[in-house]
């Protein structure tokens, strides 16, 4: 029986082990902290519970407009935070339980690679193969003191215990992005600082336009293209200042500026594996290492952090060094979800990614206000943009802002890996009413053949 090792219990981790045992390996999953990694228990569940939280509050801050009278909601922290605990908690035994039913032996502790072993304190587990998932921690900036109460990270900010009346994000990508959209909607000025001339840099250009707009609407400041030279913090304000010497003060500052990979002091280089210079480690197509033992999945081999994919490649790599179904890693089809509101999800090409690798294409678009479902749930503000190549009209990606949009985008991801053509999605038919069939018609109007739209 191979003898397979997991380092790191993550999203990739927990899934290459449980996969390895299914596929007949004796299998060790070693984890520093808890199961599930920063996904379930500091980053996409965690968050979720509380953007969720907020969804609720924003309803009944307008539940007059859907013709119910009530009072003045109040936001019950300690309550919140319970719930996004409880959440976490039975994710987490959920994946505990996975890992009993399918003999994966769990040990905690600081994993440490040694020849053909791995160290964790005084015992040494021998292994076969290796698979590396060690994923990420929150980056600081060097100039600010991330020690300080009032200067939070993201893993942080997921137990703090006030609402602030203001709040400064450094940095306006999907991490930054969606803490705004819920402390806008839990009552917080936020003010967001990008040094990019735009946020959420990959997100088609047009729609980041239409949703900082939105988001404005809420409240939000957003200072794009500007840098930060200091933050200085006294009693309980912080002050975050801008290359151009403009002060921001709030409550706190939420430093949201990326995740750097957990892989150094773990043995990969005297294990023979390349990491570069920013501490990445290197992977060939079939995710393999220089060391032809170890392999190497998830957010610690850079590229997109997304924990899907992370799961996909724990997978892949497991096959691919158990000599099962070896076949390269295939990102072409991987949907990209920010849950702020409204919600933004992408697959595919954008109109911007298209051109730049020289493709002919037509962009469509259909907004979300000529949806009798989203009119339903109050939520109008939205577009759903399709792009397809002229010629073929195959479907090339999509960009959807809007209620539902992390839940509709998978259609279109279908789409493209099944090499559907506009045509042929507009063709199917969809439940009305829905806020999918916003995709149907969105297609239909790529041919100028959408009943209402064209």
């Amino acid at each position: 029986m191979t003898r397979c090792v997991v380092l790191g219990g993550g999203p990739a981790g927990d899934v290459a082990a449980l996969h390895a045992a299914q596929r007949g390996a004796d299998v060790v999953l070693i984890e520093e902290r808890e199961l599930g990694g920063t996904c379930l228990n500091r980053g996409c569940i965690p968050t979720k519970s509380l953007l969720a939280t907020a969804d609720v509050y924003r309803k009944i801050e307008h539940a007059a407009t859907y013709g119910i009278e009530v009072a003045s909601p109040k936001i019950n922290v300690p309550a919140m935070l319970a719930r996004k605990n409880d959440i976490v908690m039975t994710m987490r035994r959920g994946v505990e339980g996975a890992c009993e039913r399918k003999k994966v032996r769990v040990i905690e502790g600081h994993g440490i690679i040694d020849g053909a072993e791995v160290a964790v304190g005084d015992e040494r587990i021998g292994f076969d193969t290796l698979v590396v998932c060690v994923g990420t921690a929150p980056k600081g900036l060097p100039f600010v003191d991330m020690t300080h109460e009032r200067i939070l990270t993201s893993d942080d900010i997921l137990d703090l215990e006030v609402i602030p009346e203001t709040l400064t994000i450094i940095g306006g990508g999907v991490i930054g992005c969606e803490f705004a959209s819920l402390y806008a909607t839990l009552g917080s000025k936020v003010t967001v600082i990008e040094a990019l001339p735009r946020l959420l840099a990959g997100i088609d250009g047009r729609v980041v336009g239409q949703f900082q707009a939105l988001m404005e609407a809420q409240g939000v400041t957003f200072l794009t293209g500007t840098g930060v030279s200091a933050v200085s913090t006294k009693g309980n304000r912080t002050t975050t200042v801008l290359e151009d010497g403009t002060g921001v003060d709030g409550e706190f500052l939420l430093v949201a500026v990326g995740r750097a990979p957990l892989t150094r002091g773990i043995g990969l280089e005297e294990a023979g594996v390349e990491v570069d210079e920013r501490g990445w480690i290197v992977v060939d197509s079939l995710l393999a290492t220089a060391n032809p033992a170890i392999y190497a999945a998830g957010d610690c081999i850079g590229g997109l952090q997304l924990a899907h994919l992370a799961s996909a490649e724990g997978a892949r790599a497991v096959d691919n060094a158990l000599g099962i179904e070896v076949r390269a890693m295939d990102r072409t089809v991987v949907p990209s979800c920010i849950y702020t509101h409204p919600e933004i999800a992408a697959v595919g090409l954008s109109e911007e990614t298209a051109k730049a690798q020289g493709l002919d294409v037509q962009l469509t678009q259909t907004r979300f206000r000529g949806n009798g479902k989203a009119l339903a749930e109050g939520e109008p503000d939205g577009v759903a943009t399709l792009v397809v190549e002229k010629g073929s009209g195959i479907i090339l990606g999509a960009t959807v802002m809007g209620v539902h949009a992390v839940e509709v985008i998978h259609e279109i991801a279908v789409a493209i890996s099944d090499g559907l053509t506009g045509e042929e999605l507009g063709e199917i038919i969809h439940a009305h009413p829905t806020v999918s069939e916003l995709i149907m018609d969105t297609a239909q109007h790529s041919l100028k053949l959408a009943p209402y739209l064209s």
